[in-house]
């Protein structure tokens, strides 16, 4: 589509508006008068209704036959549109169409998106998409609303629409947003409701990504049980009202499809709640056309598509489409934004409030001082971020503003208002031992940028809390030696960083909890025993020790060599055989621990000699 955002006084073409049903209906003959599809208005009654007399039918080659609109004479345009109304207009020139169309002024501000409608008749066999989806798309086209669900039935049954699922997932395939929609022929709330709950069951069974909205489409059926109701405007607007609020409750958007003479007719738009409108008028504008008042004044109710021809031909389809206009506000503006600072764990956390109920995400900016410009540091689809990539002592400032993904494009909103927050030192990382013995471990950490100094704390088991070890000066000191530990024993550590600020201490987040264990005490008192080409060891019992390790002096080697692995702690003795008699030997035990996959060895025992007898 090629869009001109223009204001213009034009000799204009009217389109001759002859509506035709966009999704037709199962199990459903053609009637004898052919209907438009958009209310169930027939060709003379919408002819009467446009003042427009030119018309010619066509087949689609899918459906039955169709009214097409043709084009009137330049002369005969051009005295139809008053100052006002081509002043209050801006235009666009569509390709499927090759017509200029007339937009109300309220949406110069809106994009304008293009998009198509499809049920089974677009399908092979009712099953499968007869559309080529990717060829859709590079056509020009961002969204599209499926029909799933249908009661035009002989005896007001609703069935599903076989081909929903083929159409929803190759367009999901090629980027093309989805919205749902039911033929309905509901007669009461209870009916209508039933019609929603239909719907959303299918799209939880199938897991639909639903990002447009979930649509009622009210008009004439095959077996005219909507029109044969001869509901009230205020009986139809609250079967609409009942739809809604249960496809609201769901947490989905409502819309309303209807044409302009039925929603003029039948549908109280005031009274509608948190329901948007879908109008179908096949015509250049959506306006009256009426000779009588206020020639071409604009619809006294807000619409949010607009169905505009059924006879639109896109490349990636052999036939005829529906298409539709979307005016997408992109205007809504992230209000709320707050910044909370000196959480330990969270150095900057970023809220705000909810912008619009169908935005894909957010994105989070943060200054940049260096390119003197917002730069984005955060896209997400929450309505929070924390920031912990800052340096303590200094100051930063954020915005945040929504978007939404049609057709693999991003649409902006407006920017909120500007937070500012100093944020405490950065959650210090990278805790590491350094040494290890039995009675002390020396910790390591990452230096934190801009720190004033540090904390080190070391888990109570039996308060079941973190107590402070020690509060060191200095921001480069980055190790510790924690003394007065037990061995063998498991320990947890958490380091914290702290900026003096103006007089006040600011804290970081602690790190992630580091936890070790030490090893175990030197064995003692290893004494040798010797007896028929044997020595026996026997050494004291190491408190925490999962086993031991023994070794004999090899003196061809000269190295010791493990000649035996005691795998308990409560083993204190070997038997080390078949040794050479007269000959003297050297041994040396040592304990160790198992812990986490890794295990620790404590210092090995005091070397002990003996001659083998």
């Amino acid at each position: 589509m090629r869009f001109t955002k223009a204001k213009i006084v034009a000799a204009g073409m009217i389109l001759a508006g002859i509506c035709m049903i966009a999704p037709q209906q199962l199990r459903a003959e053609v009637p004898q008068e052919q209907m438009d599809g958009v209310m169930g208005q027939s060709i003379k009654e919408e002819m009467n209704d446009t003042q427009i007399s030119n018309v010619s039918t066509q087949n689609d080659g899918l459906l039955s036959t169709y009214a097409m609109p043709q084009l009137l004479g330049a002369t005969k345009a051009a005295s139809g549109y008053t100052q006002d109304f081509l002043d209050g207009s801006f235009t666009s020139k569509v390709d499927y169409t090759s017509v200029t169309y007339y937009h109300k002024s309220d949406y110069e501000d809106a994009q304008l998106l293009n998009g198509i409608d499809v049920s089974w008749w677009q399908a092979k066999n009712k099953k499968t998409t007869a559309l080529n989806w990717e060829k859709i798309h590079d056509a020009g086209i961002d969204f599209a609303f499926v029909r799933v669900a249908s009661r035009d039935t002989s005896d007001g049954s609703i069935y599903e629409d076989t081909a929903a699922d083929s159409h929803i997932q190759a367009a999901l395939e090629n980027d093309i947003n989805v919205g749902l929609y039911i033929f309905s022929q509901a007669l009461t709330e209870k009916e209508a409701k039933q019609e929603a709950e239909y719907v959303l069951d299918l799209a939880d069974k199938y897991g639909w990504d639903v990002t447009l909205p979930i649509v009622i489409d009210r008009e004439k059926g095959s077996h005219n049980r909507l029109t044969g109701g001869k509901l009230s405007k205020a009986k139809e607007t609250a079967v609409c009202q009942s739809f809604a609020d249960t496809i609201s409750d769901a947490g989905y958007q409502p819309v309303v499809y209807a044409s302009y003479a039925w929603i003029k007719s039948y549908i109280d738009t005031d009274s509608l709640e948190d329901c948007g409108i879908w109008i179908a008028r096949y015509n250049n504008t959506t306006t009256s056309n009426a000779k009588s008042g206020e020639p071409y004044a604009d619809t006294a109710y807000d619409y949010e598509f607009w169905q505009y021809s059924s006879v639109a031909k896109v490349s990636g389809y052999t036939g005829n489409l529906d298409v539709n206009f979307w005016y997408k506000d992109t205007s809504a503006k992230t209000g709320g934004l707050k910044a909370t600072v000196g959480n330990a764990f969270d150095p900057v956390k970023l809220s705000w409030g909810k912008a619009a109920d169908d935005v894909t995400g957010y994105r989070v900016y943060r200054y940049d001082k260096t390119q003197k410009k917002y730069v984005n540091i955060k896209q997400t689809s929450s309505r929070s971020y924390t920031d912990t990539d800052v340096q303590s002592g200094k100051s930063y400032q954020y915005k945040v503003r929504c978007y939404w993904t049609i057709g693999g494009t991003n649409y902006y909103g407006a920017y909120s208002s500007v937070v500012k927050a100093t944020v405490p030192p950065a959650q210090v990382t990278g805790v590491k031992l350094q040494k290890r013995s039995s009675l002390y471990l020396t910790l390591g950490w990452d230096k934190i940028s801009g720190a004033s100094g540090y904390r080190v704390y070391k888990y109570n088991s039996s308060k079941k809390t973190y107590e402070s070890v020690v509060t060191l000066s200095g921001g480069s000191v980055t190790s510790y030696k924690v003394t007065g530990l037990k061995d063998a024993t498991e320990y947890k550590f958490k380091v914290k960083a702290y900026k003096k600020v103006n007089g006040e201490t600011v804290w970081g987040s602690a790190s992630s909890e580091y936890k070790t264990c030490t090893t175990p005490l030197k064995v003692k008192n290893l004494k040798l025993s010797t007896k028929s080409s044997a020595v026996t060891l026997k050494w004291g019992k190491t408190s925490g020790a999962t086993g031991y390790k023994l070794y004999r002096y090899n003196s061809k080697t000269k190295k010791y060599e493990k000649i035996a692995t005691i795998n308990s702690g409560s083993t204190v003795s070997y038997t080390d055989k078949n040794l050479k008699k007269g000959t003297t030997y050297q041994y040396k035990v040592r304990a160790y621990k198992k812990y986490e996959n890794s295990t620790f060895y404590g210092v090995c025992s005091t070397v002990t000699k003996i001659t083998v007898k």
